[in-house]
C-alpha cells in the first residue's frame, strides 16, 4: 500500500470517528434538550399542584373559622381564594388531570356555598362534616397523588437523562480511545515508512559522496520505490559518466598528443614539399622522373592538409567566433570521419547550395557538433542493409531571420515517438550504457544554442531513418 493510500485511509478513519463522535454528541444534546424540556414541564406542573394544594388548604382554614364562629370576613376570604385557585387551575395544561381537579374543586365550592347559605350553626356544622370535608379530602388526596406521580415522572426523566449522559460519555471515550489506538499503531507505521526510507537514502547518499556507487536494494512497496529507482538510475548514470569522463580525458590527452605529433610532422612535411617543388622546377618536362616528383608533391600536400585539419580540430576549447564557409567545415568533418565511414561501408552524398554567405562560428565546436551527429548516424546504421548518409546545406528563413541549415539524413534504425522529447536530455541513450553515456546530442544542442541557433529532428519511426537539421543564424544579434 502506498503512503498516499495509508494517509488517506487513516484520515478517512479519523473523519468517520469524528462524524460518529459528532453524531453521538449531537444526539445526546437533542435527547437531553427534549427530556430537559419535559422535566421543566413536569417541574412547573408539580409546582402548580403544590400551589393549588396550599391555596385549597389555606381556603379550608377560612371555611373552618366561618363554620365555627360564623364571621363574615372569613367567608369573604374564602371567596377571594376561589378566584386565586381557579386561576391556578386554569394555568394547568389541558389534560384529564386539569378537568378532574377543576370538577372536584367546583363541587367543593358549591358545597361550601351551600354551607354558607345555612343559617343554623348546628345544621351548618353538620353539613360541613357530611359533605364539605369528604370533598376536601378527596381533592387533596387527588392533588397529592398527582404531585407524587409528577415527582416520580421527574425522577424517571432525571434517571433517563443520567443514563443518556453516561452512554454518550462512554461512547465518546471509546471513540477517543479507538482514535488514540489507531493513531498510535498506524501513525507509527506511517512514521516508520517515512523515516526508514529517508535514513536509507541519507546513508546511500553519504556513501555516494565518498565515491562508492552503491545502489539501494531496499523496497517499501510505496512511492519511495520510485525515489529509490531514480536514485539507482542516477548511480548508474554517474558510473557511466565517470567512465565517459575518463574516456574524454584520454581523448583529450590523445588530442594534445596528436596536436604535438602534427606539429612535429608539419616541419619535415614543409621541407619535403619545398624540396619536391624545387626538384619539380629543375627537372625537364620530358624527364621520366617528373611524374614521380609530382606524386611525391601531391602526397606531401595531402599529408599537409591532413595535419592542418587535425591541428584545427584539436585546438582551443573556448568559443572563438570566426567567419567560416559552412561547406568547408562540413568537408573537414567528413574528412575526419572518413575512415569510420569507409569501415562501415556508408555511402555519403553531399548537396551544397552555391553562394552561401560566410557566418561567424566557433569552428572546432561546430565540427564537434556535426561529428557527434555523423557518429550517431554511423552507429544507427550498423545493423541496416542500406547505409546512406546525405548532407545538405541551404539558406532558409524562420521568424524573419535568415539561417544557414545543415541537414544530415541517415537510413538508420530511426527514433521512436516516445523518445523524441528525451533525445537531447543528458545521459539519455537507447544504446548500450556501458559503452555510451548519452551526452553527445546534449553537447551538440548546447553548442548550437551557444551560436544562438537551433537543432531539429525528424523521424517517421523505428527503422525509418532520422533527419537532423542544424540552423545557424546568418547574423547574430
Amino acid at each position: 500500500m502506498t503512503i498516499k493510500h495509508k494517509i488517506v485511509n487513516i484520515f478517512s478513519f479519523f473523519v468517520i470517528l469524528l462524524v460518529l463522535l459528532s453524531i453521538c454528541l449531537i444526539a445526546n444534546i437533542l435527547i437531553q434538550r427534549e427530556y430537559f424540556t419535559k422535566y421543566i414541564e413536569i417541574r412547573d406542573k408539580t409546582s402548580l399542584f403544590h400551589n393549588i394544594l396550599q391555596q385549597i388548604t389555606s381556603q379550608r382554614l377560612h371555611f373552618d373559622y366561618y363554620v365555627l364562629i360564623g364571621e363574615e370576613k372569613e367567608k369573604e376570604n374564602f371567596s377571594i381564594s376561589i378566584t386565586k385557585i381557579t386561576q391556578l387551575i386554569n394555568m394547568l395544561v389541558k389534560s384529564n388531570e386539569k378537568e378532574v381537579i377543576k370538577q372536584k374543586y367546583m363541587n367543593l365550592v358549591d358545597t361550601a356555598e351551600k354551607v354558607f347559605a345555612e343559617k343554623n350553626k348546628q345544621q351548618r356544622f353538620s353539613l360541613a362534616i357530611q359533605e364539605f370535608f369528604p370533598l376536601y379530602e378527596d381533592i387533596t388526596v387527588q392533588l397529592t397523588k398527582y404531585i407524587s406521580d409528577c415527582n416520580k415522572e421527574g425522577k424517571r426523566i432525571q434517571n433517563f437523562m443520567f443514563v443518556i449522559n453516561l452512554i454518550s460519555s462512554i461512547l465518546s471515550m471509546l471513540i477517543i480511545i479507538l482514535a488514540l489506538f489507531v493513531s498510535a499503531k498506524y501513525g507509527m507505521k506511517i512514521y516508520r515508512s517515512l523515516i526508514d526510507p529517508l535514513k536509507t537514502i541519507a546513508e546511500h547518499t553519504s556513501v555516494l559522496a565518498k565515491g562508492e556507487y552503491k545502489e539501494i536494494k531496499y523496497q517499501t512497496g510505496d512511492e519511495f520505490d520510485i525515489v529509490f529507482s531514480a536514485f539507482n538510475r542516477m548511480v548508474k548514470d554517474l558510473k557511466s559518466l565517470q567512465s565517459q569522463i575518463i574516456q574524454m580525458d584520454r581523448l583529450s590527452n590523445i588530442g594534445q598528443l596528436a596536436g604535438g605529433i602534427a606539429h612535429e610532422l608539419n616541419n619535415p612535411l614543409v621541407g619535403i614539399l619545398g624540396m619536391t617543388q624545387i626538384l619539380n622546377e629543375k627537372i625537364p618536362e620530358n624527364s621520366p622522373l617528373k611524374k614521380y616528383v609530382e606524386k611525391i608533391e601531391q602526397a606531401a600536400i595531402r599529408c599537409r592538409d591532413s595535419v592542418s585539419r587535425l591541428l584545427q580540430f584539436s585546438r582551443q576549447k573556448e568559443y572563438e567566433y570566426k567567419e567560416a564557409d559552412v561547406k568547408e567545415v562540413v568537408n573537414n568533418v567528413l574528412f575526419i570521419a572518413d575512415s569510420e565511414l569507409k569501415a562501415q561501408n556508408v555511402q555519403v552524398m553531399t548537396f551544397f547550395s552555391e553562394n552561401l554567405p560566410k557566418i561567424k562560428i566557433s569552428i572546432p565546436h561546430i565540427q564537434q557538433a556535426l561529428l557527434n551527429i555523423i557518429n550517431n548516424a554511423i552507429q544507427a546504421m550498423e545493423t541496416m542493409d542500406t547505409k546512406f548518409l546525405q548532407i545538405k546545406t541551404f539558406l532558409s528563413k524562420d521568424n524573419d531571420n535568415d539561417y544557414i541549415c545543415v541537414e544530415i539524413q541517415d537510413t538508420g534504425c530511426g527514433i521512436e515517438k516516445e523518445n523524441m522529447e528525451l533525445l537531447f536530455e543528458p545521459f539519455f541513450t537507447t544504446k548500450d550504457k556501458s559503452k555510451y553515456a548519452g551526452v553527445g546530442l546534449a553537447i551538440t544542442k548546447d553548442i548550437i544554442l551557444h551560436h544562438k541557433g537551433k537543432i531539429t529532428v525528424f523521424s517517421e519511426g523505428k527503422n525509418k531513418g532520422a533527419k537532423f537539421t542544424i540552423w545557424l543564424p546568418v547574423k547574430t544579434k
